[in-house]
């Protein structure tokens, strides 16, 4: 009787633990995005694009830091996007490489537009591959023949902007989390004008995100957190200067359930 007791005493103490391991555990959190990857070699790591910093920061499983890519940025051009962290997909070293685009704020006389860069960089800093107009990138595996990587080049100085798709082979495979597909409306830039702006700014809203709950965004010089606001209309207004937001630098985006922009620069003048 006695063991037949303590045999009960063990199941329910195994039962708790089980139901405790299933449950949702919160473990932490970053203030910039970011997505896990599956390196051939070192396996499952954490990494996040810092902006205004314009690092790549790579964490262990446990989010201690792994390795940190300082990315170069010209002046006068911001960080937008990090991408495909691996080992051996774009050289066969043992260093780690990864993709990465930024992006310049043209202003013209009646309007702006942008040029994007894509730029594929090892841990040493060296550049493996640059594309300029480069903005948005897919890799498919090609069975038994490494894979391919197309980068989209854009030209929005002229109307009606053009389009050009250059492909590259690859010597590596993707392997591990896949990357999120880059479709063009989740990838494009917020579009807030003007700017800079010693007010207000004007948000215009993608076609695609009106009638869908989308959200934005606004983070101050240091990442934090300042604005999340619903959209109501195709042209949202966000004056920072009534908030009681200082002259300075913020970034801002639209954010839906499904889709995310891009971060934009903006000034708030004094």
């Amino acid at each position: 009787m006695k063991k037949f007791a303590i045999s009960v005493v063990i199941l329910l103490a195994l039962l708790l633990t089980g139901q405790v391991d299933a449950q949702i555990q919160y473990q932490t959190a970053f203030s910039y995005s970011g997505i896990y990857a599956q390196l051939e070699k070192a396996g499952y790591k954490f990494y996040l694009m810092d902006v205004t910093a314009e690092q790549c920061r790579i964490y262990n499983t446990d989010y201690s830091i792994w390795k940190t890519m300082q990315l170069n940025i010209p002046n006068n051009r911001w960080l937008s996007d990090v991408q495909f962290l691996s080992q051996n997909l774009f050289d066969t070293d043992e260093g780690v490489e990864l993709l990465y685009v930024y992006y310049q704020y043209v202003q013209t006389t009646s309007s702006y537009y942008y040029i994007y860069t894509t730029c594929v960089i090892d841990d040493n800093g060296s550049i493996l591959l640059e594309v300029p107009g480069g903005s948005w990138t897919e890799i498919k595996n090609i069975e038994g023949d490494g894979s391919r990587m197309m980068i989209y080049v854009y030209d929005y100085s002229v109307y009606p902007y053009t389009v050009q798709t250059k492909i590259y082979k690859l010597p590596g495979q993707v392997t591990g989390i896949p990357e999120l597909p880059a479709s063009g409306e989740a990838f494009m830039e917020t579009m807030a004008f003007p700017n800079p702006s010693s007010t207000s700014f004007h948000v215009r809203i993608p076609e695609t995100m009106p009638g869908t709950q989308a959200t934005i965004v606004v983070l101050d010089s240091q990442g934090k957190l300042i604005i999340r606001q619903p959209v109501n209309d195709s042209l949202e207004e966000i004056d920072l200067k009534s908030l009681g937001c200082p002259s300075g630098t913020y970034y801002m985006r639209l954010e839906t359930a499904k889709l995310q922009t891009r971060f934009q620069k903006i000034v708030l003048l004094d």
